[in-house]
């Protein structure tokens, strides 16, 4: 029986940052105002900002006694205008709930790689020691 090597590791995100933010200066400055965007632009409290602007536009929307201004004012203002923020925090939410599942999972393999190792040396020991018993009964 050959042993098999299996390199196991942890690839972490300030690991990848270079692939996906790119190395040069303008890449990276790039990738630091696309994080901050997304980061407050995915925020809660961005969402109860856009609330708030929201409920200052309502009062005009109701004087209008318009339907069409019903409709734009979901449209166009509610929907879009809670939709970013709400959907980027819950999107945060999620891919820090990912990365934990991801280190756990890591964990757990490595433990379960290292149990295997040790049931493979046990083994090669249990057949060393039969092997000596055949060759003790022959004798």
């Amino acid at each position: 029986m050959t042993d098999i090597a299996h390199p196991h590791r942890l690839i972490q995100s300030r690991q990848v940052i270079p692939l996906v933010h790119g190395t040069s200066a303008i890449e990276r400055a790039n990738g630091r105002i696309a994080v901050a965007a997304t980061t407050v632009l995915g925020s809660m409290w961005f969402f109860w900002f856009c609330v708030a602007l929201i409920l200052v536009e309502l009062p005009a929307v109701i004087a209008a006694r318009s339907v069409m201004a019903w409709v734009m004012y979901i449209s166009q203002t509610v929907i879009q205008l809670l939709a970013l923020p709400l959907l980027g925090a819950g999107q945060r939410i999620i891919s820090a709930a990912q990365d934990a599942r991801a280190e756990t999972d890591h964990e757990t393999l490595v433990a379960l790689h290292t149990l295997s190792v040790q049931q493979i040396q046990i083994l090669k020991g249990q057949d060393e020691v039969l092997d000596l018993l055949r060759k003790a009964l022959k004798a």
